[in-house]
């Protein structure tokens, strides 16, 4: 489900195989999503390509994951969010609780 790959000190999570973030995947992704903020100072870039769709329990869980993010001082950022899904975020204005930054190269030069 998530492909995890590193760009420096950057954690980058990609998805294999998933177009909706959904109650079908949400649970294993906050679960998949925590496991990487367990280390404090964690810096992730979630790379949404290829996500079309987002319910309410797949934002529950991106919520969720970005709390417990916090607590540990992790710092979480969005890139290559379709306009389809970036639509779903300003409806609930969660772009201004995120972190979104479009461009692949422009978020992994933005982690401090």
């Amino acid at each position: 489900m998530l492909k995890i790959s590193t760009i420096e000190d950057v954690t980058e999570i990609k998805f294999d195989n998933i177009q909706k973030l959904n109650v079908l995947v949400s649970e294993s992704l906050k679960i998949g999503l925590q496991n990487l903020f367990e280390k404090p100072n964690a810096k992730v870039l979630i790379n949404m390509e290829g996500i079309h769709f987002l319910d309410s329990s797949g934002f529950a869980a991106l919520l969720s994951v970005s709390k417990f993010a916090h607590k540990n001082n992790g710092q979480m950022i969005f890139c290559n969010i379709s306009n389809s899904a970036l639509d779903l975020f300003k409806v609930l204005q969660l772009h201004t609780v995120f972190n979104i930054i479009n461009d692949h190269d422009e978020a992994v030069k933005s982690f401090k």
